[in-house]
């Protein structure tokens, strides 16, 4: 199950602490499954474009994650609105690879009906696999939808997702390997 996370513990971000502006500390959702967990974070790409961040930990024994040798990929300007896409349902699944400095990690995300299911992948490590209940999903889809609503502030949440289904669901779009 999702559970907030409150940053910096663990699983490190580009962000400061206060990315919120008002205070308070930035929220995480972690997921957890027998064999590894995810952490989604807010982030910021280099350019200043509001994204997330992912990152995968092996299992290391019941309820433990070796969160110091994580996978850390953060979803670039065109992947966070497909994989938000998935999120909600209105793509059937989504894979990007060619992250990170020697384009070595890349994720997928699928929709298997009862849950969604996610693989972080990066060359010479095993892939973290992790199950997504709807019960997280719904919380995964409100911290993908706010970062959108961050890179379009004129536009209401339910614009945002009016477009992204119009845009992306109605046209059927094809996803880029790579």
């Amino acid at each position: 199950m999702t559970k907030p996370h409150i940053t910096p513990s663990e699983p490190t971000s580009s962000l400061p602490a206060d990315a919120n502006g008002d205070g308070r500390a930035r929220a995480s959702r972690h997921v957890y499954g027998a064999k590894a967990a995810l952490c989604f974070e807010p982030d910021e790409t280099r350019f200043g474009i509001h994204t997330v961040c992912i990152e995968a930990a092996d299992a290391t024994g019941p309820k433990q994650y070796d969160w110091a040798n994580k996978i850390r990929v953060q979803l670039t300007r065109d992947e966070l609105p497909v994989t938000t896409a998935v999120l909600f349902g209105w793509l059937p699944r989504c894979e990007y690879k060619n992250h990170g400095e020697d384009n070595s990690k890349g994720f997928s995300l699928e929709d298997q009906g009862d849950k969604l299911f996610m693989r972080v992948f990066a060359r010479g490590r095993q892939v973290k696999a992790v199950p997504i209940p709807p019960e997280d999903a719904f919380y995964l889809a409100q911290l993908f939808l706010g970062q959108m609503k961050k890179n379009a502030p004129g536009l209401s949440g339910g614009e945002i997702l009016t477009t992204l289904r119009q845009v992306l669901v109605a046209r059927n779009r094809e996803q880029p390997k790579g």
